[in-house]
């Protein structure tokens, strides 16, 4: 597994090995709950017009406009779209390797 997957899936409370697959629930739970804060402090933000994600994925929001790069947008969407393939990859590669045994 790669460096990159480990890490992401440590953050998750994942660990997986050959033969078992170790879920930390308390991890699990703070690294969701994170998320969603962020993601709420995110929409308070847009809903406030005090958010530029104009370098990282295309748009900048103010009070009176939204401005969307498609090209920043869709390479954002892209990338992002393969991070979850390879996560996703990696889980069922270990639940293959279980069921197998």
């Amino acid at each position: 597994m790669e460096k990159e997957n480990k890490e992401l899936f440590s953050k998750v409370g994942l660990q997986i090995d050959e033969n078992t697959i170790n879920i930390d629930l308390a991890k699990t739970k703070n690294f969701f709950g994170t998320l969603q804060k962020q993601f709420e402090e995110t929409a308070q933000n847009i809903d406030e017009g005090k958010i530029d994600m104009s370098q990282s994925v295309g748009i900048k929001v103010d009070k009176e406009q939204i401005h969307v790069d498609l090209n920043k947008a869709k390479n954002f969407i892209e990338d992002l779209g393969k991070k979850i393939e390879k996560f996703l990859a990696e889980i069922d590669k270990a639940v293959d390797k279980l069921d197998h045994q």
